[in-house]
């Protein structure tokens, strides 16, 4: 009898010890949701945060940093509707920036290649002007006459310009101009502009009076 009572106690203690370590599993599992709701609450604050340092930046990160956070920030898959509107802010943001600089590229590209051209003109002009003979300047004139389209094209010069209004001497042609500088043997002329055709030639040319 004692040991049937004794058996009983066992099994008792054995149920209650499965109850007590169910229990325990349960509240592990609770406090691990919990934690982990807490971390993606977390991650969540913290994206909008970044994501609002990508759209509001001043220029204090370069493009390359923002798209990297941004690309860490997208792969956390986060849901969460104004993580994912602040996304789309942020995509349109860098591709403003892009844009910008790929313009501004394009820009200082522009001005490099007008700087370069203006040298290259204002070189063959100087040389016509600068020759010792008119047998060395003919031979300068023919050279610089490949620069252009034919030496018919117009040669335009600027005497004066106020509120964007320009005052051109008389018309001429590059032909004409390259003898006159010949002539004088002084280049007293800078380049304003300069247009050309899909070949590269110069097409018109507009000078201004130093």
């Amino acid at each position: 009898m004692r040991k049937k009572n004794f058996n009983t106690g066992i099994i008792i203690l054995s149920l209650f010890a499965l109850l007590l370590a169910g229990t325990g599993c349960k509240s592990k599992q609770k406090l691990a949701a919990e934690q982990a709701a807490v971390a993606h609450v977390q991650q969540v604050e913290q994206a909008k945060t970044d994501l609002l340092e990508i759209i509001n930046d001043n220029g204090s990160m370069t493009l390359v940093e923002k798209e990297n956070r941004l690309n860490v920030i997208k792969g956390l898959n986060l849901n969460d509707s104004e993580v994912q509107d602040l996304i789309t802010q942020a995509d349109m943001t860098l591709d403003k920036i892009r844009k910008e600089q790929a313009d501004k590229l394009r820009a200082d590209e522009e001005v490099q290649r007008f700087a370069a051209l203006k040298n290259t003109v204002l070189s063959n002009l100087k040389s016509v002007a600068n020759a010792g003979s008119f047998a060395v300047a003919n031979s300068r004139i023919a050279s610089a006459l490949n620069l252009f389209a034919s030496e018919d094209i117009p040669v335009l010069i600027i005497i004066s310009q106020e509120n964007g209004i320009k005052d051109y001497d008389r018309p001429t042609t590059i032909k004409k101009y390259l003898e006159y500088l010949k002539d004088v043997k002084k280049l007293s002329n800078d380049i304003e502009n300069i247009i050309l055709d899909n070949r590269g030639k110069v097409t018109e040319i507009e000078l201004i009076k130093k």
